[in-house]
């Protein structure tokens, strides 16, 4: 088991790289898997071109201590971060739906929000391909759930919310709930945009929010974008009063959504465990 998800750490790391070359090459308005991903690496500060030992995944950066070998100027904290990052993703994955085509599904969606996320606090845009993905990624989940072969020993399929899901539940219907959380996160979003003119939320996080509705449903999503917009106050409270920020200033909610969504996955039941202990006390 250990030997498995370090392996899978490992590989996660590689796919890791991969998504910083797609997010550093990306430019607003181009296609996000377009011929820009072609091409050897390259230092972005010098130009120099990358050899093998200097793109391993975590290593080379923590062997040259973050920085060029060429130039000897500092390399961004995002290569280390996404790789970090998509190597928990993928190792994690299969100890919940197990090394099964539920957990590659999951994999596949977290690591697409994970490059959505990146893209959007660079660029203040959410691609629409990146958004398509994870759509089908829900639908994929959706419909493995509803088969009933997404059984999980530590999960009730559908939620990662646990046996507290179904309080919250209107239908056992997984088609029915994962379109009611994509409808309702969708319009809740819209409404933000609408009445703020786009200034407090952008149609990019209008489509993010309705694809994360429909790949993690009903009411999962609804918890999932309350944690977003609790972090994205605080960050912003931050912003401001460090003065990285000004109040008429934009700022990307993409990250935030992604946040959300995998607090839920990873402590879903744990929060709402907690959350009704300290009511109980409270009573």
């Amino acid at each position: 088991m250990i030997l498995r998800t370090l392996f899978l750490f490992i590989l996660g790391a590689a796919f890791g790289s991969f998504l910083n070359v797609l997010i550093l090459r990306y430019k607003a308005g181009e296609a996000v898997f377009g011929r820009h991903l072609g091409g050897r690496s390259a230092c972005p500060k010098c130009g120099k071109i990358l050899h093998w030992y200097e793109l391993i995944p975590i290593m080379s950066f923590v062997i040259q201590v973050g920085r060029c070998r060429g130039c000897k100027q500092g390399i961004s904290f995002q290569y280390p971060i996404v790789e970090i990052m998509s190597g928990v993703i993928m190792a994690t994955m299969p100890l919940i739906f197990g090394m099964t085509i539920h957990s590659f599904i999951w994999v596949l969606a977290l690591l697409t929000l994970l490059a959505a996320s990146f893209i959007d606090a660079r660029h203040y845009v959410i691609p629409d391909a990146l958004v398509i993905i994870i759509t089908l990624c829900g639908v994929a989940s959706t419909a493995l759930i509803a088969a009933g072969k997404a059984m999980s020993a530590e999960l009730i399929p559908g939620t990662f919310l646990g046996s507290y899901a179904y309080i919250f539940s209107f239908t056992a219907n997984p088609w029915l709930g994962h379109l009611l959380a994509a409808l309702a996160a969708g319009a809740f979003f819209s409404v933000v945009s609408l009445v703020s003119k786009g200034k407090a939320m952008g149609w990019g996080d209008v489509k993010l929010a309705t694809a994360v509705g429909f790949l993690i449903g009903w009411p999962d999503a609804i918890m999932a974008i309350m944690i977003a917009f609790i972090i994205g106050s605080v960050a912003g409270i931050i912003m401001l009063v460090t003065k990285k920020k000004k109040l008429k200033d934009a700022l990307p909610f993409g990250p935030f959504i992604a946040i959300g969504t995998a607090i839920i996955i990873y402590f879903g039941q744990s929060i709402m465990a907690l959350y009704f202990k300290l009511l109980n006390l409270a009573a």
